[in-house]
């Protein structure tokens, strides 16, 4: 299966939405898309905020797995 490229703002933003999604997430939620070899980009989570929100640190690592199967970070 081919991945769709997508640039990183358009990847944050299909990101937040998806995070939105969840009671367990408040608003406000920090996060980085960073490119990294061979897998292409990984996210990051805010520490302080993964260690208040469990719940939305998990919810945020299976969207991070979903969104690396389907999506390749443009480069610029």
């Amino acid at each position: 299966m081919t991945k769709t490229k997508i640039s990183n703002a358009d990847l944050t933003a299909i990101f937040y939405e998806r995070i939105a999604r969840s009671p367990d997430c408040p608003l406000g939620i920090q996060l980085a898309i960073i490119p990294v070899e061979p897998s292409g980009w990984t996210a990051r989570m805010n520490t302080g905020q993964r260690s208040r929100h469990p719940l939305c640190a998990k919810r945020f690592d299976m969207v991070l797995k979903q969104l690396r199967a389907t999506y390749d970070l443009a480069r610029d």
